[in-house]
């Protein structure tokens, strides 16, 4: 009998809902306007779903700050109908923060967020209270490791 494994995963990052009718691609430049940032497109979050027999891609996009050590990323909650986290099935973009939050000013990216033009909303979210929680952990499953030189 094949003996089960199970994966401790720790959610120590914060995120943030933002309901907008602006572009993913948009909403990154706007951001690298207003914050000084450089949002890259990163790997979608991919994954197969039973209920609709089919892989549901969300665009994802990544900064990573090595001066204050803290990394953000913008993703896409909703796509072509299907939803990624769907207890959040009113949010359109979910901000993930990850690292040393000390260095990062929420206030000033809270009000610099609700100042462009097209978003609506940008709401704190308690990460625990989600049960599928785990969908945005896919993608950093399924990365390739950088090649060494």
């Amino acid at each position: 009998m094949a003996k089960k494994q199970f994966i401790d995963v720790a959610f120590d990052f914060i995120i943030w809902g933002i309901n907008s009718n602006i572009e993913d691609y948009r909403l990154c430049i706007f951001l690298n306007q207003h914050l000084k940032w450089n949002f890259k497109r990163v790997h979608d979050i991919e994954f197969y779903s039973p209920q609709i027999k089919a892989v549901k891609h969300f665009n994802a996009y990544k900064y990573k700050n090595d001066a204050d050590l803290y990394t953000v990323e913008l993703i896409q909650n909703k796509n072509s109908g299907n939803i990624l986290i769907p207890e959040l099935k009113n949010i359109d973009f979910i901000f993930l923060l990850n690292g040393e939050e000390e260095y990062f000013d929420k206030e000033t990216f809270t009000d610099a967020l609700s100042k462009i033009a097209g978003v609506q909303s940008v709401l704190p979210i308690d990460v625990n209270s989600l049960k599928s929680k785990h969908n945005l952990l896919i993608r950093h499953f399924n990365e390739e490791p950088k090649k060494k030189n």
